[in-house]
Formats: C-alpha cells, structure tokens, sequence
C-alpha cells in the first residue's frame, strides 16, 4: 500500500503543531504544508515583541526551511488553497495546480477583522498579523511619537506594552467593538481602562466616527465624545477566520469550519483547527472559538492525532466557555493585561 498523503493548509501555530504530531504518528505519510506567508514558520504571539526591538527576527522564528525537509515533509510557501474538492479530494492552488489528498487539516487561521462601520478607514489603520505588518510598523514608528489604539483584542494590549517599552505616547478607543471577541459589560470596560491608565495610557472617550490624514505624519481622529490626533492607528479587532474558499466545498461553515469534540468536519479524513474551527462541546450543546496561541498548538496536535487514526476530544471546560452574543468562546485573555 503506498503511502497517505496528508496535507496541511495553514503553517501557523495549529498547523505547525500538527505537522509535528503528524510525522510522529504516521512518519511514512506524504506530508505537504500550504502557506500563503512567503516565510517559514514564526511565532505571532512574539511580533509586539519584535516591533519593540526587545527579540531579533530569528526569534520569531519557530522552525527554519531546512526543518522541513528534515522530517520529509513539503513546504510551499507564498501559494493560497483557493478551492477545495472534496468530492476528488483535492485541492486547487492559486496557480490552478491540484494536490490529491488521504487526509486533510485545515489550519487556515484568520485574517485581521475591520468591522463594517470602519471599513472607509481600513487603509488608515495598520493590523499586526503577520511578519509584513510587523515590518511596516517598524517602519514607521521611526517617524512617530504618538499611537492611537483601536478596539482591544490579544494582540492589541501586547502592541499597547510594546508601543510603552519605546516611550511612545499611546492613545486608546473603547467602543461597542473593543474586546472582541466578547461583548464586555460597563464593569469590564472600567476595569480594561484603569488597567491601561494605570499603565501610562490615555483612553479616549467615545466610539470611533471618523479618520482624517492631515498630513503625511498626522492622523486626526474623531470619537462621538472627542477628537485627538496620532502619527499612527494601530487596528485590532481580532481575527475572522480565513475560510471563504471553502464556501462551495460542501462543509458546514458558520463563523468558521464547524467540526465535532474530535476536530473531525464530517468528510472522511477531514479535521479543522486553530482559529478556523468551530467546536462542538457535548456538554453545552453548542460549538465555541478558541483564542490564542496555546489554544491553536492544542487543537492542532489533536486534528493530527486523529487523523493519524486517534479518537482524541478537545477538553475544555464548560466553565470556561462564555457566550458572546451567540458565539461561544473559550478565552480570558484580556483580564492578563496589567496583572
């Protein structure tokens, strides 16, 4: 019998953890990892870090090039699944090529989410999500003194510790869509805003109206309650799961890829994991998001270990999962901030 061919579509977190597993517990598959980011795979979680000069670019880095053809496996970086077959069981690159596969992870992640009332300023504003955004914010906090925050997700209070490490002057927006993905209570609000005073931060007061560049150094903001000013508007308000080529393939998307306690997305040899995935929890009867670096390894070391023949269930308490407008999310990060 030859032997499987297993594809990963994702080389972040939740697919670089199940490219591990995988080649432990099945090391004679044809394993091949799809990647959009032109970049072997680094650490995000560390990119604040990085923006404030505190770690060098190597480490980012989770494994090198040559850590791939070490264990055997295909690294394609800088190409983009934009279909998936699954009745051929295929899946068709950007550059109209088909890779058949045995057994499939999605591990796509998510691309950083601008809510559609700030959609006309979305060119103003700078995510951090991948080493490109990075690059750029390095870029031009050389020119800038004074940050403007907006929304407050994971990585925008690391920004926050990174921006006060350079002595730069922050600024920080609440507003309905801060915290995602929770919808935190006036309580929570006061307690995320006396974290970041007590950390040197200006929070402003209002909802975010309007973005204006003065000039090729000025931004003037307007809130319902305040205008200000900042060299730079950093966005973060999470991320939507990167799921939009799967929209034809016949699985079950609602806000990402709904899969069961085992990861498995309802096709033979079909698992979904990380910040893609919708989880079914026996429990509260309902599917939940994860959050977090930590939270995508976990899922992506259980995806391999079932698809390498496992029966493994993701265990998460019910405790700790809260719902958030009718998405159930496990994570409790934002109360870390100022501990």
């Amino acid at each position: 019998m030859s032997a499987p061919k297993f594809i990963i579509i994702g080389n972040g977190p939740a697919g670089l953890e199940a490219a591990i597993t995988l080649k432990e517990k099945a090391p004679d598959a044809r394993l091949t990892i799809i990647s959009r980011d032109p970049h072997e795979s680094y650490r995000p979680k560390l990119l604040p870090d990085y923006i404030a000069g505190q770690i060098d670019r190597s480490a980012l880095m989770a494994r090198p090039f040559s850590w791939y053809d070490q264990i055997g496996a295909r690294l394609r970086v800088g190409q983009t699944a934009v279909r998936l077959d699954l009745h051929a069981r295929e899946v068709l690159l950007d550059h109209h090529e088909r890779l058949a596969f045995d057994g499939l992870i999605l591990a796509v992640g998510g691309q950083p989410r601008i809510p559609e009332p700030y959609w006309v300023f979305r060119d103003l504003m700078l995510p951090l999500k991948t080493m490109a955004d990075a690059d750029q914010w390095i870029d031009r906090l050389k020119d800038v003194d004074d940050v403007l925050i907006v929304g407050g997700d994971l990585t925008g209070f690391a920004v926050v510790r990174a921006l006060l490490a350079l002595n730069k002057k922050v600024r920080f927006v609440f507003g309905e869509e801060a915290l995602w993905p929770t919808r935190p209570t006036p309580e929570i609000f006061r307690q995320a805003a006396d974290r970041l005073i007590r950390r040197g931060v200006e929070v402003v007061p209002g909802k975010l109206r309007r973005i204006v560049r003065e000039t090729d150094g000025a931004l003037a903001v307007t809130t319902t309650e305040a205008q200000t000013s900042a060299g730079l508007v950093g966005a973060f308000f999470g991320l939507a799961p990167d799921v939009a080529f799967l929209a034809e393939s016949g699985l079950a998307i609602e806000r990402g890829v709904l899969v069961d306690e085992h990861l498995y997305a309802g096709f033979p040899g079909v698992y979904a994991a990380g910040d893609c995935a919708q989880v079914y929890h026996p429990q509260i009867r309902d599917y939940w998001v994860s959050i977090g670096y930590e939270n995508a390894r976990a899922l992506g070391r259980i995806a391999a270990l079932n698809l390498a023949g496992g029966l493994e269930r993701v265990n998460v308490a019910a405790e700790s999962i809260f719902d958030d407008d009718g998405i159930r999310v496990n994570t409790s990060w934002w109360m870390e901030f100022g501990s």
